[in-house]
């Protein structure tokens, strides 16, 4: 299993229920991962949503560090000839910039500093996990990785190639990645911990880019483990002499 992080001061990961307001989902989908992965594997657009499915593609993630929301107003300019000729009888602003509300992901605190995501990733095919692996570790992208929009660009930080166990749990484990809702059979509150729910988040793509599947997930602000009863297949595995379980989105 590749580990690796993902850094920057700002992101959007735009909810596609959203229409006039741009919303953000909290932590990047498993789609936008997708993506990630691939453009740094040199993949175009629409090439590679079957080779990184979830039958072949295994994905978690962990939240390092709290985040929060801020919400920016900015202007955007239609340039497209073929898009402005066809709005232009419509819509009154299409020769003007719009003025749209934008929700951008940040870290929370009062000093300045990055959101900060760990990526878990396992695919079935030897490979291209040694592909990837090599180009995470010479920093060798054959696209720009961002959080979303491509003006907000990422740090990626290799943390290893490690041995993973992969297991059905029969009881309660303490899971540090974000679980799907559709895995959890009881949760166990603890003190100090502060769970949220993210819904309606894609998963999976058909080959035409139509969504194949949502899943909602729950999480723990800081990435602290949150003690579970789960139905469903879990990972565990050692990063820097702590043992690390999770789940896959």
């Amino acid at each position: 299993m590749i580990i690796f992080d993902l850094t920057g001061y700002l992101a959007h990961f735009r909810k596609h229920f959203s229409t006039t307001s741009a919303l953000s989902y909290t932590f990047p989908p498993r789609t936008t991962l997708c993506g990630l992965v691939a453009g740094i594997l040199g993949y175009n657009r629409d090439e590679y949503y079957k080779e990184f499915s979830s039958e072949r593609c295994k994905i978690a993630l962990q939240l390092m560090k709290p985040v929060r929301r801020l919400i920016q107003v900015v202007n955007y300019l239609m340039t497209d000839d073929e898009a402005i000729n066809y709005f232009k009888r419509t819509l009154r602003w299409w020769g003007e910039p719009a003025q749209i509300r934008l929700e951008l992901i940040t870290a929370d605190g009062r000093i300045l500093s990055e959101i900060h995501y760990r990526i878990f990733l396992h695919h079935e095919d030897g490979y291209l996990m040694e592909r990837l692996d090599d180009r995470l570790r010479s920093k060798k992208f054959y696209y720009p990785p961002s959080f979303g929009t491509a003006n907000n660009l990422v740090t990626l930080t290799y943390v290893g190639n490690v041995k993973a166990e992969f297991f059905q749990p029969k009881g309660e484990i303490r899971v540090s990645t974000i679980i799907p809702v559709s895995m959890v059979k009881t949760i166990e509150p603890e003190k100090e911990l502060r769970i949220y729910r993210e819904e309606l988040v894609p998963a999976d793509f058909f080959e035409n880019r139509t969504l194949r599947r949502m899943e909602s997930y729950i999480y723990e602000e800081s990435g602290k483990p949150i003690k579970v009863k789960i139905d469903g297949f879990a990972f565990k595995c050692k990063v820097d002499g702590e043992e690390i379980i999770g789940t896959f989105m």
